[in-house]
């Protein structure tokens, strides 16, 4: 009995001993001009998360906010130096992001991301070339949007744009035609930029939600007309889908023009969304 009270005095000693040690060191710690410096850029650095919300037609994502990780920083800073280029961030998630949002369509990034995403409705393959040269004279990433079939058609070619950072999404409605997608998507080595497109034809989101994969349903829809259409209802956050044709080829780099022209940036719809 009186072994069995020594063994929990130990116990308690030594708990209090790695406790006063830890409170020591957290003392020391933040009297060191890396650590005092490091909390004074967390508190000027601190990006809070901007919410989404919801509407009847769908739902509108927040953008993440991120705050510095005092400890990872700190760690990668001891032997160095107070240096910004080695502060560790942690994400601070809204609660309207892409991983709560897989049953609801997505009908535009928040205005706070201060730039739009176009797309793309790949027909056949016979302007998209042209278009997306375009693209990358302007230095700005398109999204094309593909059903299965287009996708294994012009395989080759949408893997190499996709590499370069434009993202393929998928815009069918069939069961079978989507599994077409996603098999040519998985020989990109794809986990994370996989989106579906509503176009208003056939509802899809049902058949994306099943493979976590989240559905946009674009307001701006053009097919004539797509330069004025797109001055006229040009805001942050949303999404342009055009028609490959002709038109878009001729008309694509004044869009560009005049959206970079009014301070937006244009990007990938998964740089949008994250």
């Amino acid at each position: 009995m009186k072994k069995y009270f020594e063994y929990i005095g130990l116990f308690v000693i030594t708990c209090f001993s790695f406790y006063y040690t830890e409170k020591v060191t957290k003392i020391m710690n933040s009297k060191d001009p890396i650590m005092v410096s490091i909390e004074e850029y967390k508190e000027t650095s601190y990006v809070p998360c901007k919410e989404g919300y919801k509407t009847p037609s769908g739902v509108v994502l927040g953008v993440n906010g991120r705050v510095i990780d005092t400890s990872a920083s700190y760690s990668n800073m001891q032997g160095y130096g107070f240096d910004e280029d080695l502060m560790v961030f942690e994400e601070i998630k809204c609660d309207v992001n892409l991983d709560t949002t897989k049953d609801s369509y997505i009908i535009k990034a928040n205005e706070a991301t201060l730039g739009v995403s176009l797309f793309i409705n790949v027909i056949d393959g016979s302007y998209i070339k042209d278009i997306v040269d375009v693209s990358k004279y302007k230095g700005v990433k398109l999204n094309l949007i593909v059903t299965g079939s287009v996708a294994e058609t012009h395989k080759e070619y949408l893997k190499d744009v996709y590499n370069e950072g434009f993202d393929i999404v998928y815009g069918g409605s069939e069961e079978n035609d989507f599994k077409k997608y996603l098999s040519v998507m998985k020989e990109f080595q794809n986990s994370e930029r996989k989106f579906c497109v509503n176009l208003g034809v056939k509802d899809n989101l049902d058949m994306c939600k099943k493979s976590k994969i989240n559905t946009i349903k674009p307001e701006y829809v053009y097919t004539h007309d797509i330069f004025l259409n797109t001055k006229k209802t040009l805001n942050k956050g949303n999404f342009y889908v055009y028609k490959e044709s002709e038109q878009t080829k001729n008309e694509i780099s004044p869009i560009i023009n005049y959206i970079t022209g009014k301070q937006m940036k244009i990007v990938s719809i998964s740089e949008l969304l994250n």
